[in-house]
């Protein structure tokens, strides 16, 4: 059923009339005034689809679906399994390789001296030899210097093959060794002066030194042999002026550096002649060792 609601408002000048719609079920729904400016009456019907059935309840907003934020999480990181260490395999020690033996050369044989030629030599001469008082000039002669503990042995040799040799022991070796000194005299050896105690005879020793060297020398005979061969002027004259000759040497084995027996033998074999005056000393075994090669050489080429 159909209820027809009527609403009139008369607007009369600035008058303003309002009224209320009665509503099913008691109360009424206050309906708006006319304004002042409005001059129109209207009637509206109100469809009952339109009424109110009752509190007007004002719709519920649809909820605004709640804000989900994702946070992305990485996949977790998969387990890093360490790599294995690699084992050690201690390598197989090599076989220590058996050194082959160098071989060492075969020793050369010691070369034995070559005899010189036999053939006619040019004499020795000269102020190096003349003095020496060589009782065979044309021969070869063996002289032995200073003194030391190859006497006995050089005799010995010397005896052997019967040689005669000249001997220039110091003063102060003489007086040391008397009884060898009685045996070289007794053997028939020949003996001279080599100064008192073997310094270099120069003017710069002084005269008065140089004289005592003489004086004080051994002086068995009247030929002298000045230390190292070194002499000069004021020396010379100090020597002769007391009536003595001056004996050098033409062969000089150079014992003293230490040269051996074979060296020794091959020096004086290579440059014996005649008239010839090899320096040897008492001390050096090597003089010893090379003298029966010496001698056997030289008496082979009619030299001593």
């Amino acid at each position: 059923m159909s209820r027809v609601l009527a609403v009139g408002a008369a607007v009369v000048g600035l008058a303003t009339v309002g009224g209320c719609v009665a509503v099913p079920g008691g109360g009424a729904i206050p309906v708006a005034a006319t304004t002042a400016a409005s001059t129109t009456t209207e009637r509206r019907t109100v469809s009952p689809l339109e009424e109110p059935t009752g509190t007007v309840t004002a719709p519920t907003p649809t909820a605004t679906p709640p804000t989900v934020t994702v946070t992305s999480i990485p996949p977790p990181s998969p387990t890093t399994t360490p790599a294995p260490k690699p084992t050690t395999t201690k390598a197989t020690p090599k076989p220590t390789a058996t050194p082959k033996p160098t071989p060492k050369p075969a020793p050369k044989p010691t070369a034995t001296p070559k005899p010189p030629s036999t053939a006619p030599q040019t004499p020795v001469t000269g102020s190096t030899v003349s003095g020496c008082g060589n009782p065979n000039p044309g021969k070869v002669l063996l002289t032995f210097d200073d003194g030391g503990p190859k006497a006995g042995a050089i005799l010995a040799v010397l005896d052997r093959y019967n040689i005669k040799a000249r001997w220039f022991p110091t003063g102060q070796w003489a007086n040391a060794n008397g009884a060898m000194i009685q045996r070289l005299i007794a053997d028939g050896q020949m003996l001279g002066n080599h100064s008192y105690s073997h310094p270099q005879m120069l003017a710069s020793l002084g005269r008065t030194e140089l004289a005592r060297q003489v004086d004080q020398g051994y002086h068995p005979s009247k030929v002298f042999r000045f230390p190292y061969g070194a002499s000069d002027a004021t020396s010379r004259s100090i020597v002769t002026s007391r009536g003595y000759s001056i004996c050098g040497w033409s062969i000089d084995t150079l014992d003293w550096r230490g040269n051996s027996a074979d060296t020794i033998t091959q020096i004086v074999t290579s440059q014996a002649r005649p008239g010839a005056v090899v320096l040897m000393h008492l001390s050096f075994q090597t003089d010893v060792d090379a003298l029966p090669r010496i001698i056997a050489n030289l008496r082979g080429r009619g030299l001593i």
